[in-house]
């Protein structure tokens, strides 16, 4: 089987050392992502180029080399006179079709669900939108994080796809049309990781904190004093059984076994492992019963 791959990243690298290895697949070359910046692509090129792979452009004459197109990490849609033409399989990081666009999986998370994962589905003109060939679900707890199942969700997409795109092939692996509707998500980017004044539910702190979790994740952090600090672990409120009362969001109302307890929405949120700019913890003693965050 001959395949082309269509993007540009850490994860599409990891792909195609996949599918060279593996002696059922020829890999006819790869097409960036020309959508990135050029600065990115010239990296990934020279990385590419290392692999021991040419860099094809975006042409028909290209797209008749290869029994299946397979995108990872490609950002853009694609023209129906391309996708209905030829075979082109995507990988999205998210389950379909609920969860479409980008960031999905941690929009996911947002929602509370308790099941993230990936899908690898047939391309049409609109993103995330066609036929479901294969959905890899894995189960998140509540007290884990974004960070703490990522390499085990593309771990089993990377060593899965061979597989996956040899069945579509072959004819093994049937597709399924999407059922439901579904949202595009927006992209995460570290500015959502600002408390600010702590004027959200202690629940969507503590899942923000989950999606945003280092060292996948920007991580979460608030202003005291001019200054910013970085939240290692986050515990709800509502896990201790606290009863929701009222108080001005922001406000420090207890410090207790080295955590920081601040007054939120509807409750509070235990803050500990807090860090400066540096990456450095810093002492809890800094703060006092009483401090409001923010600049």
């Amino acid at each position: 089987m001959k395949v082309i791959l269509l993007g540009t990243g850490d994860i599409a690298l990891q792909v195609l050392q996949k599918l060279q290895s593996d002696v059922r697949i020829e890999v006819v070359g790869v097409i960036c992502d020309s959508s990135v910046k050029k600065e990115t692509n010239e990296v990934y090129m020279e990385k590419i180029r290392k692999m021991g792979e040419e860099i094809l452009p975006f042409t028909e004459q290209t797209l008749e080399l290869a029994d299946i197109v397979f995108a990872c990490e490609y950002r853009k849609t694609i023209s129906s006179e391309y996708v209905g033409k030829y075979m082109f399989l995507n990988c999205h990081a998210g389950i379909l079709p609920k969860y479409r666009g980008f960031s999905a999986n941690p929009w996911a998370i947002m929602n509370g669900e308790t099941q993230i994962g990936y899908t690898i589905h047939r391309m049409d003109e609109k993103l995330d939108n066609g036929d479901i060939y294969y959905i890899g679900k894995f189960k998140i707890l509540r007290d884990q994080t974004y960070a703490d199942v990522y390499d085990e969700i593309f771990s089993d997409m990377v060593n899965r796809i061979p597989d996956i795109l040899l069945g579509v092939y072959q004819g093994r692996l049937l597709s399924q049309k999407q059922k439901g509707l579904g949202v595009y998500c927006s992209k995460f980017n570290s500015k959502m990781g600002n408390l600010v004044d702590f004027a959200m539910t202690s629940e969507d702190i503590l899942n923000l904190y989950r999606c945003m979790a280092k060292p996948h994740g920007t991580g979460v952090y608030f202003y005291y004093k001019q200054r910013k600090y970085y939240i290692g672990k986050v515990i709800s409120g509502h896990d201790l059984y606290l009863d929701d009362y009222i108080g001005i969001t922001g406000k420090i109302v207890n410090i207790e076994s080295q955590s920081i307890w601040v007054k939120t929405k509807d409750n509070i949120v235990i803050l500990s492992n807090i860090s400066n700019e540096n990456g450095e913890l810093v002492d809890i003693e800094n703060f006092k019963i009483g401090n409001q965050f923010g600049k």
